[in-house]
């Protein structure tokens, strides 16, 4: 018995002293253990895998004949060799639109928006809660009169520059063939040289469908209204005007009776933006109106005449350049999977040195920065700088802010006026009427 009992309590100490000693192997003093790592570190590596995993961020970009899909690509591929990890898969939106809303507007309610756009109405996708708010850091002090695109106080977009858009350019030698010895500074004045244009048999203006049509319409008529009131848009939302006040009828009539005149191209509606480009380096009309961009083409076109520019005449001959500061940037995605790197990508595309002056050269326009980069301008970029510096700060027209950034859409109503013009319909007061009409509907 007493031998039995013996061997009971050794068994019983071995089997203690066994748990005791697997213990001192797993426990950490009643803390929770740590995984053992095994001898290739297969777990650390995992870690390792995910940190350096490569993120795709969408960016949806704007191509235009200045702006091409091999400008892009290049800057993609920059930024991707500096920032190892990003990768950036760049969309379009369909050609021949005067800008990407409609574009973005379907990609948002399918759940496809991408992570980076470009050239929206920022304060659409604003209202649709679907911009990220951009921090106020030093990057972005560093652009000049960045406040004026916030919008209740926050800012969603990212632009450092300045577009001179209401400008007519026109060809120096078919002024000469006509007689004409100065730009027209009036309304009356510009009327007078096509007079001496058409009878030349030159066509004397130029334009196209689509969003050019409205374009048109808006850099021809908006300079007389709103460089004497230059909070335009943000009175309409408060009722104190509307585009049947007795100024803007008389633009769109001015407007009107220079179509009515058969001063425009023949078949215009039938042409895109494109085309008509094209139409008047061929020497085939004598003044293009056309925003600051169209310079960057007539830079290295081939062409036997000289280009020169002017601004849009206003009625009382006071020239008042309209075009975007600080607009037409690039804003991030609210849902964005991967905020972080598609700011980053954001701000390289605008404020990277390199970046931001070849978009300069690029799309012929001018640096907003506090320290403004220059760049190796032509003759006719020479001509639109020296405008612009005598002109007082600009606003906008048509989708852009004046005062206020106008009801979400309102391009495509200018767009539908002015081509109804084009065809022939001179009722004036129902295309200002349809424009009121568009706004009140829209004010939400």
């Amino acid at each position: 018995m007493r031998k039995w009992f013996a061997l009971c309590m050794i068994m019983m100490l071995v089997m203690v002293l066994a748990a005791c000693g697997g213990n001192s192997d797993n426990s950490s003093g009643g803390k929770e253990s740590t995984p053992t790592k095994s001898a290739d570190n297969s777990e650390e590596k995992g870690t390792d895998k995910e940190a350096v995993k490569d993120v795709e961020i969408i960016f949806q970009s704007w191509i235009t004949p200045n702006l091409t899909v091999e400008y892009y690509d290049q800057l993609i591929q920059k930024f991707e060799s500096a920032n190892p990890g990003i990768k950036v898969k760049r969309i379009q939106p369909p050609a021949n639109e005067g800008s990407p809303d409609s574009y973005l507007k379907t990609l948002l309610a399918s759940g496809d928006f991408p992570d980076v756009v470009q050239n929206a109405t920022i304060q659409m996708f604003v209202d649709a809660d679907a911009l990220l708010e951009i921090p106020i850091d030093e990057d972005i002090k560093n652009i000049n009169n960045y406040e004026a695109e916030m919008i209740e106080g926050k800012l969603y977009n990212i632009s450092a520059i300045r577009q001179p858009q209401s400008l007519i350019f026109y060809n120096k030698k078919l002024f000469a063939e006509a007689g004409i010895t100065s730009t027209p500074k009036s309304w009356a004045e510009l009327e007078a040289a096509a007079e001496k244009l058409k009878a030349k048999n030159i066509t004397p203006l130029l334009t196209a469908g689509d969003w050019t049509a409205g374009f048109t319409f808006s850099v021809m008529t908006s300079p007389s209204v709103y460089k004497d009131n230059k909070n335009w848009y943000a009175d309409r939302f408060d009722n104190k005007v509307k585009f049947t006040d007795a100024n803007w009828k008389e633009a769109a009539s001015y407007y009107t009776n220079l179509v009515e005149k058969g001063y425009f191209n023949k078949g215009a509606l039938s042409i895109d933006y494109t085309a008509v480009e094209q139409e008047f380096l061929k020497g085939k009309g004598a003044m293009y109106p056309m925003g600051s961009w169209f310079s960057a083409a007539e830079a290295v076109a081939d062409k036997d005449f000289e280009v020169g520019v002017f601004g849009t005449p206003t009625k009382d001959g006071t020239q008042y350049l309209l075009g975007g500061e600080n607009a037409g940037g690039y804003a991030v995605a609210k849902n964005s999977k991967y905020p972080e790197e598609a700011l980053k990508f954001a701000k390289f595309m605008m404020l990277d040195s390199e970046a931001h002056k070849g978009y300069l050269q690029a799309d012929a326009l001018f640096s907003n920065l506090k320290e403004p980069l220059k760049w190796e301008m032509s003759a006719l970029q020479t001509e639109i700088y020296e405008l612009l510096l005598n002109n007082p700060p600009m606003v906008g027209h048509m989708n852009n802010k004046v005062g206020r950034v106008p009801v979400a859409g309102i391009q495509d109503q200018y767009n539908k006026v002015a081509q109804s013009i084009m065809l022939g319909d001179v009722d004036v007061e129902k295309g200002m009427k349809s424009l009121d009409e568009y706004w009140d509907k829209n004010n939400k």
